[in-house]
């Protein structure tokens, strides 16, 4: 959770010189909904799965930026971004894998395998 609050925060900060670059709105933040409760009022499975189906759209979106910008230097950070945040998401789904809160998702069916057992 970490990891994913700094790599924002990293990302944010980039989009945000670009906006400043061009003397554009730079758009708030939501630091000020989040309360100094400790107590977790959702659970760490959900969280986590909350945070890796972000991520995974994280991806999606900076891609379609990517595919509409016409400048490079836009599109350089874009693609770097997107390498950091699937590098991020991975680890999310692993541990979810690892602490057992992932199902394994519907395979195709393995036609050499089938073969071989007749």
């Amino acid at each position: 959770m970490e990891r994913s609050r700094n790599l924002c925060n990293d990302h944010y900060k980039v989009l945000v010189s670009m906006l400043i670059e061009g003397n554009l709105h730079i758009p708030r933040t939501f630091e000020s909904e989040v309360t100094d409760s400790t107590t977790p009022p959702f659970s760490d499975k959900l969280m986590m799965f909350h945070i890796t189906s972000l991520l995974s759209s994280a991806i999606g979106y900076y891609g379609e930026a990517m595919s509409i910008s016409q400048r490079k230097d836009l599109s350089a950070n874009y693609a770097k971004m997107i390498a950091e945040v699937g590098l991020l998401a991975e680890d999310g789904m692993n541990l979810l894998i690892e602490n057992e809160w992932m199902e394994q998702p519907p395979q195709a069916t393995d036609h050499e395998d089938l073969a071989k057992n007749k």
